[in-house]
């Protein structure tokens, strides 16, 4: 202090107050560096742009919807949708292969379509060794042959619609939520994966006849070989993640026990799949929440014994031939897992807007582009000044993610959907089986 004191005593008044004015700045600036530099390493720690793939899945959603709105199993606009998908795929890079495949009907008449698969090379695991490192890379320490099959149907139910020569009357629904939506998170996965490479060796596959009876996928499980079969080792399912009020993910039937107890090993990539969503914030992020169907009541299996309705759905879709044959499935669909009994399941939305459905969408007149959009539009004007949702715990409680509030603009539930889904099917095809990891 007396350095300091000194240096302003052969100064005039001016000049001294110009000098503890600069000696002052200083002072700050040298306390601050610290600080500005925690903060530029927590700006650069932090990941950007997570699910910023565009609007080019939800423009082709509604390519496809409005189209072919009437792409019924067996019909004409179905097969067109298929050549549409195979197109796109070819724009994407791929190779696609259409495998068509024929059923019989009850009068005994033959009717077909086809299934559109694409295939990705994976680079394969490495081994993780007990201190957390990679193993050497000795050939059992490396798995490169596991297969990933992620699908989605592109047909839609067939919906009665009685005539109405009426101008003004409702358009007739196009499957925009079932399941166009759940076409384009996956062609949207289908092209990011072309940048970043998945782990697994992926089979992308858009069942034909989706909706009787799951015909494509059946067919496509029957084609694949006994050598195909042994390496599968999850199959993923999108069905519509659009107009329901929530992102569910379950696992399969085949992982269920009798009692509470589960079958962690079928369960595995359901946890992933979960971990995805908390590791990427993307709740808090980009408002997108993937929730797990906590219900927990006990229901009666196909053998005669209890079992706890949790984390898994007993509705069944293009996953259930996969479920039957043991192989691990995750599920994802949007609908509202808030029901206390068996016979609820099926609810896709509490809103009052669909409540002349019993809150179904997926096959009724709702599931329509124009009413779906503007309806969407509505709320996100209302809620716009509203906190992001936040996450359901176990005990029903709710809690969110942990990370701050980017305060982006709303973006549209369509892109929202579709965008991130397609991130985490990035994602979840680089999370290997139990003690490896993705091989950079």
């Amino acid at each position: 202090m007396k350095e300091i004191q000194g240096f302003g005593q052969g100064l005039g008044k001016t000049a001294r107050g110009s000098a503890c004015r600069l000696l002052a700045a200083f002072l700050i600036l040298a306390l601050m560096v610290p600080f500005l530099a925690a903060c530029s390493k927590k700006e650069e720690e932090t990941p950007t742009g997570i699910a910023n793939y565009g609007n080019q899945g939800a423009d082709f959603a509604r390519k496809l919807a409005s189209s072919f709105p009437q792409r019924f199993p067996y019909s004409s606009q179905e097969a067109a949708a298929a050549d549409l998908i195979v197109d796109e795929l070819k724009k994407l890079g791929y190779e696609a292969e259409k495998q068509t495949f024929s059923v019989q009907d009850q009068e005994g008449g033959v009717k077909q379509s086809a299934n559109v698969i694409a295939r990705l090379a994976g680079q394969g695991f490495q081994a993780v060794s007990k201190q957390g490192g990679s193993e050497d890379t000795a050939p059992s320490s490396v798995r490169d042959d596991l297969i990933m099959i992620i699908g989605a149907h592109y047909d839609t139910p067939l919906v009665e619609v009685p005539a109405n020569d009426d101008p003004e009357a409702p358009a007739p629904p196009d499957g925009i939520h079932n399941n166009a939506a759940g076409v384009a998170a996956l062609l949207t996965a289908a092209r990011i994966m072309r940048q970043e490479t998945p782990g697994y060796d992926v089979i992308l596959v858009f069942f034909g006849a989706g909706t009787d009876q799951f015909a494509g996928a059946s067919h496509f499980l029957s084609s694949l070989s006994a050598d195909e079969r042994t390496r599968v080792d999850v199959m993923v399912n999108i069905g519509p993640i659009y107009a329901g009020d929530k992102i569910y993910a379950h696992a399969g039937q085949n992982s269920v026990l009798e009692d509470q107890f589960k079958d962690y090993a079928k369960r595995r990539k359901l946890y992933q799949a979960t971990d995805i969503f908390f590791e990427y914030q993307l709740n808090t992020r980009n408002r997108y929440a993937v929730f797990t169907n906590q219900a927990s009541f006990p229901v009666t299996l196909e053998s005669g014994q209890q079992a706890v309705f949790r984390e898994w759905t007993s509705l069944e879709s293009d996953h259930t031939p996969f479920d039957k044959a043991g192989i691990p499935v995750v599920f994802m669909e949007s609908g509202d897992y808030r029901i206390s009994r068996i016979e609820d399941v099926g609810i896709e939305s509490r809103n009052p807007f669909f409540k002349d459905t019993g809150g179904q969408i997926s096959g009724t007149r709702f599931d329509q582009t124009d009413i779906l959009e503007e309806l969407f539009r509505q709320m996100d004007e209302q809620t716009a000044g509203q906190t992001i949702p936040k996450i359901e715990s176990d005990e029903g409680e709710e809690e969110g993610d942990s990370g701050e509030d980017t305060s982006q603009g709303l973006v549209p539930r369509l892109v929202l959907r579709i965008n991130n889904t397609a991130f985490l099917l990035v994602q979840l095809a680089r999370k290997g089986p139990l003690n490896f990891e993705f091989r950079s």
